[in-house]
């Protein structure tokens, strides 16, 4: 079964499900009706549809109302809010929107390196912002690893932009590195999301061998492809459930482990092993992929290797998210280095002051997640950055896309065009709150909200 057959035996039953004689919002998706990666497409559909209706609302002001009254801030704050929660998926436009989700999500399922590729670059002509890159990515609920190795690499690098083709060669070096000790039980939790999409779209838990065949070629998997091919040719059997993929994956896992014989050099031949070329100009570069630097946890008392080796990539970017996740929840203790103070740098760097491009697309395409408009008369967000924080050096401004506009440079810049024109701190302390914290639902506590809140008011002391 080809992934095209999958997504669309996947898509005819959910059109049976949710027929195009209605609009569709979040709340018609729960848990038990869609299988889960569709269902968090979609949602991250909305939400990007949502923001951009609000956001072109909010340009339409024009002069002849004072929109910065606090009776119209006071009603028009719960409005956006309530604009941004209710969107949907119009009538006449819900069949092409679930039928493209349905493709992209198996093809993510099976193939997820280039399907992020072209997903993020399908419109771009050259590198793009790797906050939008990250927001792009976002699309997709599974194997949130890759997302995270892109992260890493560019904070490694110091990149504010990648192109297309570094970012392929990190998510493929990645995706192969990550999976190259799994057991069988952590290849299960894998593929996981694929089982329950292939259960949904046949009523059978089993994913087709072709299938399979094809996900562990983009892992480089040769030994499971391998007993995966000899069960087809021993059974007959087209598909596999579960405990039967176990089966092949420990076989599979007990031949890599056995000691290799060592064929005897042919006569006149060097027997020295030679080192295996790299397979591109990154892979130096890429093989020393790691998550960002954190502080070390208080039980971790040696950065010295385990016993059993080195720990596996999958479980430093694991422990990383556990980590990652506590220090941006948590107040600061200590000497703990502040999220913030990690990317802090000076002034942000020429390249990473170019807007996201601006690609607005029909309302049901999820072609288009950012929607980036220029703020008046052209201004450049850097000049627009010192207006609102003063000269004092702020960080990165990666790290407030991200982290309180979850990726969305726009909304950045259209927070920042907004808070421009409030002539009070008290004022501008409201619009925070208002448009930036709770729109985005962010932890106010964090250390990326506390030390925006702070870099704002200081930017009004300084004026």
């Amino acid at each position: 079964m080809p992934t095209s057959t999958l997504a669309d035996s996947l898509y005819e039953r959910l059109r049976q499900s949710f027929p195009a004689d209605q609009a569709y919002t979040t709340d018609d998706w729960t848990a038990d009706a869609l299988p889960g990666p569709v269902r968090h497409h979609l949602i991250h559909l909305m939400r990007h549809h949502g923001r951009q209706e609000a956001r072109r609302l909010r340009h339409a002001r024009t002069e002849w109302v004072n929109h910065d009254h606090p009776d119209v801030e006071q009603a028009a704050g719960p409005f956006f809010d309530a604009v941004e929660a209710h969107a949907q998926v119009p009538a006449d436009q819900w069949t092409e929107t679930l039928r493209t989700a349905t493709r992209r999500t198996t093809n993510h399922l099976v193939r997820p390196v280039p399907t992020l590729a072209s997903f993020i670059f399908e419109e771009a002509s050259g590198a793009l912002p790797v906050a939008e890159i990250q927001w792009r990515m976002h699309f997709f609920g599974p194997y949130d690893y890759l997302p995270n190795a892109v992260e890493a690499f560019a904070t490694k690098h110091d990149r504010d932009r990648l192109t297309p083709d570094t970012v392929e060669q990190v998510l493929q070096r990645v995706d192969e590195r990550m999976t190259a000790d799994f057991d069988a039980e952590r290849w299960l939790q894998l593929l996981d999301p694929l089982f329950e999409t292939a259960q949904r779209a046949t009523g059978r838990g089993q994913v087709s061998i072709p299938l399979l065949r094809t996900f562990f070629e983009e892992k480089r998997a040769a030994s499971i492809i391998d007993r995966l091919d000899a069960h087809e040719r021993e059974n007959g059997g087209e598909a596999v459930a579960p405990h039967t993929l176990r089966r092949l994956l420990e076989t599979a896992q007990r031949a890599d482990s056995s000691p290799p014989s060592e064929p005897s050099p042919s006569p006149g031949t060097d027997s020295t092993p030679q080192p295996a070329p790299t397979n591109s100009p990154l892979s130096a570069d890429i093989q020393d992929v790691a998550p960002p630097s954190r502080p070390s946890a208080p039980e971790e008392t040696s950065s010295e290797d385990p016993p059993n080796g080195p720990t596996p990539m999958w479980k430093q970017f694991e422990q990383d998210t556990v980590r990652r996740s506590s220090e941006v929840d948590a107040p600061e203790h200590g000497n703990a280095q502040p999220l913030w103070a990690q990317f802090q740098q000076g002034p942000a760097s020429p390249s990473d002051s170019s807007p996201a491009s601006s690609r607005p697309g029909p309302a049901a395409s999820p072609s288009s997640p950012n929607d980036s408009a220029p703020s008046p008369d052209g201004e450049d967000l850097a000049a627009l950055e010192e207006d609102v924080f003063g000269t004092a050096p702020a960080p990165k401004r990666s790290v407030y896309v991200q982290n309180l506009f979850h990726g969305d440079q726009a909304a950045y810049r259209q927070a920042l065009d907004r808070l421009r024109t409030t002539d009070r701190w008290s004022e501008a302390s409201q619009t925070i709150a208002r448009e930036v914290f709770r729109a985005n639902q962010i932890n106010i506590y964090s250390d990326a909200a506390v030390h925006f809140t702070n870099a704002v008011e200081a930017g009004f002391k300084e004026a």
